[in-house]
């Protein structure tokens, strides 16, 4: 089951956190471990709130990700581009 919700992740960078720590809701969690299986590195803790703090090292690669994403999106839509695979 994926939540709508998980699309529109708050990170919050917690530099007191170990390295590979995701701390989360119950819910967050719960799809985290579904999507990784339970051979992920990640430090996984439910929090008792809906904020979700991750450490330094996870903040950077969010961040590295989603940049790739929006690099990968500018240049789908560039004139001439072929969008046939949109239809």
């Amino acid at each position: 089951m994926f939540l709508p919700d998980l699309a529109s992740l708050d990170l919050q960078e917690c530099c007191n956190l170990p390295p590979a720590t995701l701390v989360g809701p119950l819910s967050l969690i719960r799809e985290v471990r579904c999507a990784l299986g339970s051979k992920s590195d990640l430090n996984l803790i439910v929090g008792d709130s809906e904020a979700v703090q991750v450490s330094s090292d996870l903040f950077a690669a969010f961040q590295a990700w989603e940049n790739a994403q929006e690099a990968e999106d500018d240049d789908d839509t560039l004139p001439g581009s072929d969008q046939a695979w949109l239809n």
